[in-house]
This record gives C-alpha cells, structure tokens and sequence, in this order.
C-alpha cells in the first residue's frame, strides 16, 4: 500500500471499530429504526450537500445509478435495519465478531464476479472455519437470552453475506465514480428500506441524553460521511478482499470497546468463536491480497459500506 492508501485503511479501521459501541448507546434510549433511519437521513443531506457544493458529479447512467441503489441496500439499508435492532439484544462486541466473517464471504463472491481474485484451499478452508466460528457465536449463551437473541443472531449470520455482495458490486461498476455521490445515492435508497421499520417505531419513546447526541453524532460525521466515503476510495485502490480484511480489526476493537466500555458480557464460548473467525480471516488473508491487477480493473469498468 502507499502511505495515502495506508493511511486510510487506518482511518477507516478507527472508525468504523468504534461505531459498534456507539450504536449501542444509541439504541439504549432510542427505538432501534427509528435511531438508524434518523442516520441515513443525515448522512444522505449532509453527503448530497457536500457533493452539490463541490460540484462532484453525480453518475447518471441507469446502470451505475442502480449499482450504487443495490449496493446501499446490501451494504446499509438492510445491515443497519439488522444491527440496530440486533444491538438491543446481543452485545455489540459479538455483533462485530459476527460481521468478521465477511472478507470470507467476499472471497467467495470475488472468486466468480472479479477477474484475478480466485479462490484456493486456503481460501475455502477458511471459509470452513469462519463457519464454524460462526455457529458457535450464533449458540454462545447470552444474559436473557430467548427468542429475540436467537432471530438476531441467525439474522447477524447473514449480514456478512450482504456486505460481501455489496463489496462484489462496489468493485465491479461504481470505482470509476467520485466516491461521494455515490455513496450519497446508496444511503438515500437505503433511507427507503429503513422508512417502514421507523413508522412501526413512532409510538415507542426516545430520549436523547446527551450521550446519545454525541453517538449519533459520531455515527453520522465519523462512521458514514467519512468511514462510507474512505470504503469505497479504498476500493478503487486495494481488491475487495484486502479491504474486507479490515473487518477483523473492527471486531477486535469493538470487542474490546464493548467490555471495557460498556460492561458487555464476553463468554468462553464467544471467545472460541471469535478466535475461529479471526483464524479464517487469516488463512483468507495468507491467501494473498493485493491491488488489482490490470486486468481486473478491465473488468472492473467494463464493470464502493
């Protein structure tokens, strides 16, 4: 990596492994869709703002338009539909554990949809192991577990999926776009997929402490503005898989930020888990990462969290 490359890899790192935390404190006082669409809102003013005044042009061929709408979906709108709500149930730490797996996922996809990304053994071994480490997180015992724990957990193993098809779709049609409207557009259509969750909230209470304030505020200028619009730079830069590597680093921060910060509970069952995932995060990454080659970005124009 170059030092400019590197040096927002790091960034985006900082950022995004605190945004775990903040979405619990988030969620403790505020309805859970109510909290994320109120996000996505911000964030899509303050981007489209941004874009209008700098005068970056927004893509206008249908077919970028609708990448850039399907990529907000995966990669926002149904995420933080899940991880708000989830976050009520499940520590945040282990909802980080959970989003590990998706440098995983990613491989896979990549190995089909993105010239010169391939899959190998150790690729699919790692797969096999962040399985694993998966199904026991999914079973870990958790305080007042019951039905709510588990649907979040099942609907927590999804989302790296998600994520790895976002990542596939950032990589193949949206790198030859300024990374600021179209993140923009992303976040807008993901304010539409998040609308009906927050009406069916409107009758519940929200009260805004002023940690609440600063965590949103935090999730909307650190996490989306700037972490949003970094992810997608970075895959211009790096190939999807070395970027989706970073999400480790998030669940060993959020894990550490979770326990120390928040009092939140960290089992011996969730430990193995998340020692597993990180194992086949590893592997994955032994795989070999690197920046595209040339003829993946062919593919990539002839082709952006």
């Amino acid at each position: 990596m170059t030092p400019t490359v590197l040096a927002a890899y790091v960034a985006m790192v900082l950022l995004w492994g605190s945004t775990w935390a903040a979405i619990a404190v988030g969620v403790a006082s505020v309805p859970p869709f109510v909290f994320a669409l109120e996000r996505a809102v911000a964030v899509a003013v303050l981007l489209t703002l941004l874009s209008l005044t700098l005068h970056l042009p927004f893509p206008r061929d249908g077919r970028t338009i609708a990448a850039a709408a399907t990529a907000g979906l995966f990669n926002i709108g149904i995420p933080w539909a899940v991880i708000f709500w989830s976050e009520q149930f499940v520590p945040s730490g282990l909802v980080a554990v959970f989003g590990a797996t998706f440098p995983i996922w990613t491989a896979i996809l990549a190995h089909y949809l993105v010239r010169g990304d391939r899959l190998s053994r150790l690729k699919v071994g790692a797969l096999a192991l962040g399985l694993l480490g998966t199904a026991i997180l999914a079973g870990a015992p958790i305080e007042g577990g019951g039905p709510n724990v588990l649907l979040a957990t099942a609907l927590l193993s999804v989302v790296p999926i998600l994520w790895g098809m976002g990542a596939i779709l950032a990589a193949r049609y949206l790198s030859g776009s300024s990374p600021v409207p179209v993140v923009a557009i992303e976040v807008w259509a993901s304010v539409v997929i998040l609308t009906p969750f927050a009406l069916s909230e409107t009758s519940r209470p929200a009260v805004w402490t002023p940690a609440v304030i600063g965590a949103f505020l935090f999730l909307v200028v650190g996490g989306s503005c700037v972490g949003l619009v970094l992810n997608l730079w970075l895959y211009r830069k790096l190939r999807p898989t070395t970027v989706s590597l970073s999400q480790v680093l998030f669940a060993v921060q959020a894990l550490l930020l979770g326990a120390v910060a928040l009092g939140e509970q960290v089992t011996a069952r969730m430990a193995v888990g998340a020692l597993l995932v990180f194992a086949a995060v590893g592997l994955n990454a032994r795989a070999g990462s690197g920046p595209p080659q040339r003829s993946d970005k062919a593919g990539a124009v002839a082709a952006a969290d």
